[in-house]
């Protein structure tokens, strides 16, 4: 495997490839401790592992179960004004999403 640009992996690749770094923070203390610690720590720790490299500005943060329990993330909607005064209703299960959940075929 070489080192690829984010930007240009397929979904599938980049799928399989943030498996194995999953893999090994699942089971490598050191690793996880580095997937932790920054976002540049988890960027250098992804490129070792999984041989992405992503752009400077590409922000990556790894929760822990029990961080993930305080913390939300919400994709902000699209603008769209409101139509004769009343706004189009956005329902809260389209914005709550994981980046990846949409990838995999």
């Amino acid at each position: 495997m070489a080192i690829s640009p984010w930007d240009k992996l397929t979904a599938d690749e980049k799928l399989d490839r943030l498996t194995d770094v999953l893999t090994r923070a699942g089971s490598d203390i050191d690793f996880r401790n580095r997937c932790l610690a920054s976002t540049e720590s988890a960027k250098q720790a992804m490129r070792e592992v999984a041989e992405i490299e992503f752009p400077e500005d590409f922000r990556i943060q790894f929760l822990t179960p029990e961080e993930r329990m305080k913390n939300l993330v919400l994709a902000i909607p699209e603008y769209i004004p409101p139509q004769d005064g009343v706004p189009e209703q956005r329902n809260a299960e389209d914005f709550q999403i994981c980046t990846y959940s949409n990838w995999r075929a």
